[in-house]
């Protein structure tokens, strides 16, 4: 497959930004995303009595311009990792041509392909300063089908504001209103007076060779997976709680296994996992925030093996109450800028061990991003793309809103174990084809 790049444009705000909002300062939760661009990328058949694609590129472009003006950070750049100068420099829009029809494309949507699919590699480094907010590529296959990757600054962007902006966007491409974005200011979370806050890197692994996998849970495998996983302690597991206990427990397996001359097995193993705050916080913040409103607990360190399936997901159970307790408290007050950076501490002394296997887990499930309609149908498949942040885990939704779909990054060689665990075969199908 090949994908030719036609136009690239920029595509700006309908109507100014006021001069009184050309700074927007962003929160301590932002400052403290990893660098580096959040993407997604929707696949749409060619459906009966859609437009041919010029019109839909062209129906996409002029509602852009109505949606960066409601969502005007988008439009501006970020600058030194403190606050978005919103200077209506616009989004960047891409035009391509894959030389493929789209079924054929999703029988085997490998990861190195997606990438084809988006307008910036997720790990562009000028996502925390200086570059593009917000960027779009529209690509048409033979078939008349198209994929729409955008790729979104996690300086302002969290999964939950993506499922947002892709609704507004939408809405105003069908000619509808949708409620007005409410921006996280930095006083709901406020930095540090006079201390600045580094750049996290984009690659949170270090420059190590990485693999991502996609794996799909249907519903009846989920049903297994769950009644396999509960205890008396947890009587009936999340479907996200299930997953991510089998995924933590043959990554596992695949670190201990792994046999290289550069690295020994690790001794204690941990999960962190990101938590949407917005109905948390007191009082809670609108579900159409805009901002990094994401908070995480750790579990406590386990040598790997210690639990099994039950006891993994009674250890994301007692964190997630943790949170839910204690944890919370870490956002709210004046003095939340050392409550959270103590937090970070804690975890960072884990997270830079060598002997501790530290993965981390973000759910995007029930954002409703297969609802998605542009005014041409809803859309076959939506995918990450792939990531490439070391020990990253993302769970999504599968088009019928039952199943899970798991993206998983890790080394090389405890990929290869891991991808040919029989336990995690037994529930999950490695890149399934996607049928339309």
């Amino acid at each position: 497959m090949e994908v030719q790049i036609l136009t690239k444009e920029i595509i700006k705000p309908s109507s100014p930004t006021p001069s009184d909002l050309r700074r927007f300062n962003i929160s301590l939760l932002d400052q403290l995303a990893t660098a580096g661009y959040v993407p997604v990328i929707l696949f749409f058949a060619n459906a009966d009595g859609a437009p041919p694609f010029e019109e839909r590129s062209a129906r996409l472009k002029k509602s852009l311009t109505e949606t960066l003006t409601q969502f005007y950070p988008l439009a501006g750049r970020p600058r030194e990792n403190s606050h978005i100068e919103c200077n209506d420099d616009g989004a960047e829009y891409v035009e391509a041509r894959a030389n493929c029809v789209l079924s054929d494309f999703l029988k085997d949507p490998t990861p190195e392909l997606l990438t084809h699919f988006l307008p910036i590699k997720t790990e562009a480094p000028e996502a925390a300063d200086g570059g593009r907010m917000f960027l779009v590529q529209v690509t048409l296959f033979e078939c008349g089908g198209m994929a729409m990757g955008i790729s979104f600054s996690h300086k302002l962007v969290d999964a939950s504001s993506i499922s947002v902006i892709l609704k507004s966007w939408s809405a105003a491409v069908r000619g509808s209103n949708t409620a007005a974005a409410a921006f996280l200011q930095a006083s709901l979370v406020p930095p540090p007076e006079g201390i600045p806050i580094a750049v996290p890197p984009a690659d949170l692994g270090g420059k190590v060779k990485c693999k991502s996998r996609r794996l799909v849970f249907n519903a009846q495998k989920i049903a297994d997976l769950k009644s396999n996983a509960a205890s008396e302690t947890v009587p009936n597991p999340t479907r996200v709680e299930a997953v991510t206990a089998l995924i933590w427990k043959c990554v596992m397996k695949a670190a201990t296994q792994k046999t290289t001359s550069f690295s020994n097995p690790p001794n204690l193993t941990v999960m962190s996992q990101t938590v949407n705050l917005r109905k948390r916080l007191t009082p809670p913040s609108p579900e159409y925030s805009i901002g990094n409103l994401v908070g995480n607990f750790v579990t406590n360190p386990i040598p790997p093996g210690e639990k099994d399936l039950k006891g993994l997901v009674e250890l994301l159970r007692d964190g997630i109450r943790e949170f839910n307790k204690n944890g919370i408290n870490r956002y709210e007050g004046n003095d939340c800028f050392m409550k959270i950076m103590e937090g970070l501490q804690q975890s960072g002394s884990l997270f830079m061990r060598d002997d501790v296997a530290f993965y981390i887990s973000s759910s995007w499930s029930r954002f409703g991003l297969y609802e998605l309609d542009f005014g041409w149908g809803k859309p076959v498949w939506v995918s990450i793309g792939s990531n490439m942040f070391l020990n990253f885990v993302v769970l999504m939704d599968t088009k019928d809103g039952e199943g899970i779909e798991g993206w998983v990054t890790l080394k090389e060689d405890e990929m290869a174990s891991f991808e040919h665990d029989n336990e995690l075969l037994a529930f999950a199908s490695k890149n399934p084809s996607i049928l339309i």
